[in-house]
């Protein structure tokens, strides 16, 4: 169950803060939650709605951006979330929300979680105020109403809790490490992953050695693998053109042993560019068979020990395909997939047979062949396997004649993510379409890059690019 502490305070922070016009007219700039809570944090989350001026400009541009049945659902928006679960939280408390909570609410939240005393996790919510004396007058009420209500004010900021041992642990620990702040290696992540709206961060590796956090947060298991390293952070950015989620590992590891820990193959979405230009949904990315091949060496021993490996060893060997040599053969130097209807997807429901194109440069085009024969089993259409150069081509329904690359949305949504080992684009026109909005042509394209680092690093991003007018 969510501690009542960290609703209220995610409540009360959600509570109008993007229509607030103390927010526009704030300064830019201010402590971040992550100053006042303990270094020795396994895991931090934060919502900051107070931007810098960059920042503001890219909401106000992404904003113009936006599909017309987006803007008038946001702009139909009255209500009031904070407000309305505060006074149902706490109806009997009599405060006047406008006077008494609104003039002292910040407009940052972070929540951090750690191993305390007596061998049990604790957490503290840090969240912003603007006037420490109305805040405490405020949460004094609250607190009256509530006995899982424990808070101090520090530095600026409303430090939330269940437990008064967590109030006191965090200032024991901010005192023996310093802040999550002053922690090097986080600030590092945060540095390297890019401010945004909403962060998360977690160092798992500690989490999984930690035996409080392991048992809590069922991570037990892991035991088995070998001793886990690694962190991870995310982030919700809005930048002038697009809303994007991104996703960073950083030194992940087990016994020691990272991936792609001296280099890494070379990436490249190049692959998706020669897709049909009807593909509504596309998935690819340069370089695959050399990242599949590190990252069966890197865990050669896991997948060769599976039950099953020496029976599908010797399936793949009859028909020419040794692993992990041969994923060339397989998948090509470059590969791309391009769905190019959607209705053959709905396997339950659904009358018509996939549409697609699968192209694979550098593949074993007679290995496609053997593999897609039509036999005594098959039921319905079989794919064609045909070559386009030195491009196998499996093909099965419509394809346009045109380039995917050529495409001006497609261009415009995967600007910047041309590195990625793995790469999707999808055609939310079309989706839209089906879906009977009245101006499909403003949803753009959702793009999508999966990109490995050495050192055993990743990055996924997200993001979604709206096509104006």
């Amino acid at each position: 169950m969510i501690p009542l502490s960290i609703v209220l305070a995610l409540a009360l922070i959600g509570g109008g803060a993007w229509a607030s016009v103390a927010l526009v007219n704030s300064l830019f700039g201010g402590p971040q939650p992550e100053s006042v809570l303990p270094g020795s944090s396994l895991a931090y989350a934060k919502v900051d709605l107070k931007p810098t001026g960059r920042q503001w400009a890219s909401y106000a541009q992404f904003y113009e951006r936006l599909p017309d049945t987006v803007q008038d659902d946001l702009g139909s928006a009255e209500e009031d979330f904070g407000r309305e679960l505060f006074e149902e939280m706490y109806p009997d408390l009599g405060l006047d929300y406008d006077t008494e909570v609104e003039p002292w609410l910040g407009q940052r939240v972070g929540l951090a979680v750690w191993s305390g005393p007596e061998d049990e996790l604790v957490f503290a919510v840090a969240l912003a105020v603007e006037d420490e004396e109305l805040a405490e007058e405020t949460l004094v009420r609250i607190q009256s109403q509530d006995d899982s209500l424990f808070f101090e004010v520090v530095d600026g900021f409303a430090v939330l809790s269940d437990s008064q041992t967590a109030l006191n642990d965090r200032r024991a620990q901010v005192e023996r490490v310093g802040t999550l702040e002053d922690n090097e290696t986080f600030s590092a992540d945060l540095d390297e992953i890019g401010e945004g709206v909403a962060t998360v961060w977690a160092d798992y590796g500690a989490m999984a050695q930690d035996p409080t956090a392991a048992a809590e947060f069922d991570l037990d298991d892991l035991s088995e693998v070998g001793e886990i390293s690694g962190r991870f952070a995310a982030v919700v950015r809005v930048e002038s053109e697009y809303l994007e989620f991104q996703a960073d590992v950083f030194d992940a590891g087990v016994d020691g042993e990272t991936l792609f820990s001296e280099s890494v193959p070379a990436g490249g979405i190049t692959a998706l560019h020669d897709l049909p230009d009807n593909s509504v949904v596309a998935l690819g990315g340069d370089g695959l068979d050399a990242v599949a091949q590190e990252i069966w060496e890197a865990n050669r021993e896991s997948i060769e020990s599976a039950p099953d490996y020496a029976d599908i060893d010797a399936m793949l060997r009859e028909i020419g395909l040794r692993l992990p040599a041969d994923f060339h053969k397989l998948l090509g130097t470059q590969t791309a997939l391009g769905i190019t209807d959607l209705a053959g997807l709905d396997f339950f429901f659904g009358t018509d047979d996939p549409s697609f194109e699968l192209r694979l440069t550098g593949a074993d085009s007679d290995l496609w062949s053997e593999l897609l024969a039509p036999s005594d089993y098959s039921y319905g259409s079989t794919p064609t396997v045909t070559t386009d150069g030195d491009t196998t081509v499996v093909s099965m329904g419509t394809a346009g004649t045109g380039r995917l690359g050529d495409d001006p949305v497609f261009q415009q949504t995967m600007a910047g993510l041309g590195e990625a080992h793995l790469a999707l684009y999808a055609d939310l026109r079309v989706v839209a379409e089906m879906e009977e909005d009245p101006w499909p042509q403003q949803w753009g394209g959702l793009g999508g890059a999966l990109q490995f680092h050495e050192g055993g690093s990743a990055s996924l991003n997200l993001r979604w690019v709206p096509s104006p007018g």
